[in-house]
Order: structure tokens, then C-alpha cells, then sequence
């Protein structure tokens, strides 16, 4: 009898999707692309802001924005980008991006950008994010197997653009990241397609004290990857990592939690940084790592430490 209803109600659903899609008429590519232009007329660029995102309402420095962008490959072919900003014009850089799936059907419901799924399988390789995912690779810690096994964590989530990258494709990888931000799990689900797995999820809270209690507790991971930045500038200008995330206590806790064949990776960025600021930052973590490397990643003055 389950059986039955199972059928019958699979041969329902399909139906109803069927005869839902029927009712709009399918555009053709050139058609699409112009009806996917009309969202974006009216701005100084191909962009526009789809939603704005305010934990305190009555804050409006607390206020990040969802901005969707048009691109152009060199072939002429277009795509949409989706950006998490604290300054919607992007003249300011932004928190994290992430490539979008154009639709199945192209009719023109579907030319809205804001409905569109996250492609959580690209990865824009200029970010600092595929920076720290290549250095797991390069440096030898891990085999480019797509099977092994290994645990990691993230202090500092965004989007969690990362994190579903990694569980995309490496089905045995253990991920946990944590945000201070109670908003974090909230937007990386909402607009940037992360989904809760049993070996993925996102905590809320302070990532120098999980480290201090792992440390504490002599648990291990085999990479810490660190993205931990301020939305706005700080006073010292230094708006990656926080300040909790470069302190002696902590650094002696990571090198604890990562033992003699872990890894960990910081993302630097220093607004006022002038010559020989980040060999400064590589000089003092040395004194708690074995080996300690800086990678530029020719976007700004960013850079990486792992």
C-alpha cells in the first residue's frame, strides 16, 4: 500500500511541475539575457542590490547587502555573481562571492536574479578562499584525492562559500566552522545555497575561545583556515584577522591544535600597510610554527600566511 501512494504521489508532483513550467513562455537566450538586463537598468553599473540585511535595525553600520553583478567572460558569454558587501556600490570591497546557476527554464519570472541557486561548485580562484583551498594542496598536507579523510575548521564563516565547496566534493572531509556574527548560518543558507550536512556545520560563537578549549581539551585538526575580518575599518586599519585571532595565547593554542602534521591558514589585510608590515606579521608567527610561508594573492594588498 506505501508503495502505491509513493507512486502515485511522484506521478502527481511531476504533473503539477509539468504543467506549472507550461504556463510561462520559454524565452530564448538572447530573449533571457534581455530580460535579465532589465533588472539591472537604472544603475551605474551592472548591478543591482536584491536585499539588504540588518541585524540591528536601528544600526545601520550593522547592515550588510546582497548585491547581484553581471559579468563577461573573454568569449563574450555572460554570467551573475553574487556579492556580500558593507557598502553596496562594492567601492569598498566585499565579504565574499559566489558565482550563480542560471536557471533550467528561461522565461521571464525566472530572469530575476535574486531566485537564482548558488553555484556552490565554482570558485572564483583570485579569492582568498581558493587561495587557502590550493595552499591544503601545494604545500603537500593533503593528497589531491577527492576520498580522503581529514577534519577541519574555519574560524570565520561569511558565506560558508568554502565550506560547501570543500562538501561538494570531498564527501569525507569533517567541517565545522564558527562566526561571532549570529547572522552567519542565517545569510550563508539564505543567499549563498550552504546546506547543513552531517559531517557540515556552522557554529555561533567566539573562534579564539574554540580554539583555546580544543587546545585545552588536546583536540586536533588536521587545518584550521582562518578568514576572521572586520566589515568595517578598524582604527589600525588591520581588518583581517581580528584582534583575538593574533594575540600569543591564541597563536600557542592553534599551534597545540594543530600539532607537528596540521596546517593552518590566515587571511591578512592591512589597509595602512607599508613596507615590510607583512614580513613584520611572518616574522612573529614564526615563533609558534614550524613553517610559515606568505602567499600574495594580487588583489590589493591581501595576503595569506599558512
Amino acid at each position: 500500500m506505501i508503495k502505491t501512494i509513493l507512486v502515485l504521489a511522484t506521478v502527481f508532483l511531476v504533473i503539477q511541475g509539468a504543467d506549472y513550467c507550461l504556463k510561462e513562455a520559454e524565452l530564448n537566450d538572447d530573449q533571457f539575457f534581455d530580460a535579465v538586463d532589465e533588472y539591472f537598468k537604472g544603475t551605474k553599473r551592472p548591478q543591482r542590490t536584491v536585499s539588504v540585511e540588518c541585524p540591528d535595525p536601528k544600526d545601520n553600520s550593522t547592515c550588510l547587502y546582497i548585491v547581484d553583478r553581471m559579468g563577461f567572460h573573454r568569449d563574450g558569454t555572460w554570467f551573475v555573481a553574487r556579492f556580500l558587501t558593507p557598502v553596496p556600490s562594492l567601492t569598498k570591497g566585499f565579504l565574499s562571492v559566489s558565482k550563480l546557476q542560471k536557471p533550467f527554464f528561461k522565461t521571464k519570472r525566472t530572469a530575476d536574479t535574486s531566485i537564482w541557486k548558488v553555484d556552490v561548485g565554482t570558485m572564483d580562484v583570485l579569492t582568498p578562499n581558493a587561495i587557502e583551498f590550493a595552499t591544503m594542496f601545494t604545500t603537500g598536507h593533503f593528497p589531491l584525492n577527492l576520498d580522503i579523510e581529514a577534519n577541519l575548521t574555519f574560524l570565520g564563516v561569511a558565506t560558508g562559500g568554502l565550506m560547501s565547496y570543500l562538501g561538494h566534493y570531498f564527501r569525507n572531509f569533517d567541517l565545522t566552522g564558527i562566526d561571532i556574527d549570529p547572522e552567519s548560518e542565517y545569510l550563508a543558507r539564505k543567499w549563498f545555497g550552504y546546506e547543513p550536512l552531517p559531517n557540515s556545520r556552522i557554529l555561533i560563537g567566539d573562534g579564539a575561545l574554540l580554539i583555546k578549549k580544543m587546545a585545552e581539551n588536546s583536540e586536533t585538526s588536521d587545518a584550521v583556515l582562518i578568514d576572521a575580518c572586520h566589515n568595517m575599518e578598524p582604527p589600525d586599519g588591520i581588518f583581517c584577522p581580528v584582534e583575538s585571532l593574533r594575540t600569543p595565547e591564541f597563536l600557542k593554542s592553534l599551534s597545540k591544535v594543530i600539532g607537528m602534521n596540521g596546517m593552518t591558514t590566515f587571511n591578512l589585510y592591512n589597509h595602512k600597510a607599508s613596507n615590510g608590515s607583512y614580513q613584520k606579521v611572518l616574522e612573529e608567527f614564526r615563533r609558534y610554527f614550524t613553517e610559515c610561508n606568505l602567499i600574495e594573492n594580487f588583489i590589493g594588498n591581501v595576503k595569506n600566511v599558512m
